[in-house]
């Protein structure tokens, strides 16, 4: 049995369906609509699905650019990182992420907020 947090949180339809509603979220919350305007939202979501599967310790097929990259310019302040960074745990744990996996995704976000916060 697999043990990766992939799979603890049900694989590719959970972790597609955590996608899907962190950008229900997102899209819906004024403060962070914004930054999507214009972008190509099919697009962007593949690329989250594999980027959050790859993080969870599933297939590694993320082959969008860096976080770096992908974020530089677009003006990014703490505030809505972190508060991406709310949604998406809390998509998480609506759909019975445990303490374990939550834990792990608070410090994938910590590591990651240089690459994405100017």
């Amino acid at each position: 049995m697999d043990g990766s947090f992939f799979a603890r949180v049900g694989g590719q339809p959970a972790v597609t369906v955590a996608v899907d509603a962190l950008y229900r979220a997102i899209l819906g919350d004024e403060r962070l609509a914004a930054y999507f305007e214009g972008l190509d939202l099919p697009s962007l979501k593949e690329h989250m699905v594999a980027l959050l599967s790859q993080v969870l310790g599933g297939p590694a097929e993320y082959t969008g650019r860096d976080l770096r990259g992908a974020h530089f310019g677009l003006g990014i302040i703490p505030e809505h990182y972190d508060l991406v960074g709310a949604y998406l745990i809390g998509v998480l744990a609506g759909l019975g992420a445990d303490n374990e996996v939550l834990t792990a995704v608070r410090g994938i976000l910590a590591q990651s907020a240089a690459d994405v916060v100017e």
